[in-house]
């Protein structure tokens, strides 16, 4: 495959290097304008639209072909979370948009699916370092094309008159009470700005973004030589043979399935703890550690169902894999409810809805792992499947506000709305951000106590008094306080720069609702 950046159509000044150059020029100071000094907003996109754009224009030839065209709709569909908000996740999803459209065009897409995630994780290991090392290239070609010395003489060429014009302007502000006006009236420290250590860092990052996905290229990455002629079955192990997979999986289930039938009793079933342990401990105990287990369980999976080994070529244990298996994705699903009855107790937070997520993945991942079994299908593959179960629980953040969604489900399920459950933490409410505010605004206008502190109404009654920590515990003062600080930090966003769809809706929201603290 020939390389993007490659020169010897025309050496170091090659047309295609010069419009390579341009065209990151170009980028850089578009991304000036829409970056400098704004906050993260509807600029994200439009940068990653402006780079789809250049990418085409480079490629002309090859905007008609059907990957090129599927791959440019992919990237529209990657950019589309940023216009919602600016997340983190919105913006490696634009990333990867992009990516793939630069890798479609450049001829480096895989025709399997399954090999595109080594494709692009071999397009991003080496993205980093693409411009200093095309940069230090570039230099090296023009030294052996004697092309320093030229760049010198015309540079001490320019010595002269750059001189003389300097003594002509001073002797014509001597002379010309306009001229010296003109050139006192020029604001130095506006110059100045333009060259600030912060703008200058900026110039760099766009660049070392942008360069790699005009000039892509991949890392190198030996392939297999295959083999020819007869090949002797390897042996199988004493270690990890047919016999120790087959014991294995028989001390693995019936080590489960007393862990699955604890869980069956006093999750499912509703039998009653010992004394002086609650659901909630219960739960939260072993929500994580059996997340971990069940990885454990997949990783020795496929090491025992490796193509061609004893694993595979057993009935025997390829059933007792799909039982162990089963046995593991009920054992996630367990940790999913223990993690749902810890939140009911204990409210909801990013970190555990993170879990939350991340559990579901496991558990996906362990069925993607039965599939591959069945279907004989590549560990490639089932790398490829997960990434984009993966990808799809991303897409899915970066479009819901987790966070309002968070906020309301603690207001709805909050001691004060409910008579059960935990007090409303106001310090989480206020670390949620502004997209809270139509939570807390439901919050004050159904909480019982209005105008009272949480923690003097608990103080109040000795029953309720040891329930919250006084730490934990937040004031409808403050609710209020940082209900209007959010709302005219919201109303304060005019740049267009900085806009987004979810922020939008907010102002209109603030805007219909305005704020009447309480006396």
């Amino acid at each position: 495959m020939t390389e993007t950046t490659s020169a010897a159509d025309g050496g170091i000044w090659s047309r295609r290097t010069l419009a390579l150059g341009f065209t990151a020029t170009v980028l850089v100071v578009l991304g000036d304008l829409l970056f400098w000094p704004h906050e993260p907003g509807i600029n994200l996109p439009l940068f990653g639209l402006a780079i789809g754009v250049a990418l085409l224009a480079l490629n002309p030839d090859r905007i008609k072909e059907r990957e090129v065209r599927v791959a440019a709709l992919v990237a529209v569909v990657a950019l589309l979370p940023a216009i919602e908000a600016p997340t983190f996740t919105g913006f490696l999803w634009g990333l990867f948009g992009v990516s793939l459209l630069t890798l479609a065009l450049s001829d480096r897409l895989p025709k399997l699916y399954e090999d595109l995630p080594g494709a692009l994780a071999r397009f991003g290991v080496v993205a980093p370092f693409r411009l200093m090392a095309d940069g230090l290239r570039l230099l090296g070609e023009a030294g052996d094309q004697k092309m320093g010395g030229r760049f010198l003489r015309g540079l001490l060429a320019w010595v002269v008159p750059a001189v003389f014009a300097m003594v002509f302007v001073f002797l014509f502000v001597a002379a010309n009470p306009l001229i010296e006006a003109g050139l006192k009236a020029i604001r130095i420290d506006w110059l100045m700005s333009l060259l600030s250590p912060e703008r200058i860092v900026l110039w760099g990052v766009i660049a070392l973004m942008v360069w790699p996905l005009l000039a892509p290229k991949l890392l190198n990455w030996p392939e297999r030589l295959a083999m020819h002629g007869p090949v002797r079955p390897v042996t199988d192990g004493a270690i990890f043979g047919e016999a120790a997979i087959r014991n294995s999986l028989v001390v693995f289930n019936l080590i489960f399935l007393v862990q699955s039938a604890m869980d069956l009793l006093y999750l499912w079933g509703g039998v009653r703890l010992p004394e002086g342990m609650s659901h909630a401990e219960y739960a939260h105990r072993g929500a994580y550690p059996l997340i971990v287990t069940a990885l454990l369980a997949a990783a020795f999976v496929l090491a025992a169902m490796r193509r061609g080994g004893a694993g595979e070529r057993s009935p025997l244990i390829r059933v007792m894999v799909y039982l162990w298996i089963g046995q593991n994705v009920l054992l996630v699903v367990s940790s999913i409810l223990r993690l749902e009855l810890y939140v009911e107790e204990f409210a909801l937070t990013e970190l555990r809805l993170a879990a939350g997520l991340w559990m579901g993945l496991v558990a996906l991942g362990l069925v993607l792992i039965l599939a591959r079994i069945a279907l004989s299908r590549s560990n490639a593959w089932l790398v490829a499947m997960n990434l984009t179960a993966l990808g799809v629980v991303l897409y899915g953040v970066s479009v819901v506000d987790t966070r309002a969604m968070i906020a309301w489900f603690n207001v709805q399920h909050s001691y004060e709305l409910t008579g059960k459950g935990q007090r409303l933490d106001g310090y989480l409410m206020g670390d949620l951000g502004w997209t809270a505010m139509p939570a807390v605004d439901y919050f004050l206008a159904h909480a019982p106590t209005q105008g009272e502190s949480v923690y003097d109404s608990l103080r109040t009654d000795g029953s309720e008094a040891q329930y919250v920590m006084p730490e934990q515990a937040g004031s409808y003062r403050d609710l209020r306080m940082m209900r209007e600080a959010q709302a005219g930090f919201v109303l304060a966003q005019q740049d267009w720069q900085s806009w987004s769809w979810r922020g939008e809706r907010l102002r209109q929201y603030v805007l219909a609702h305005p704020f009447a603290p309480n006396p």
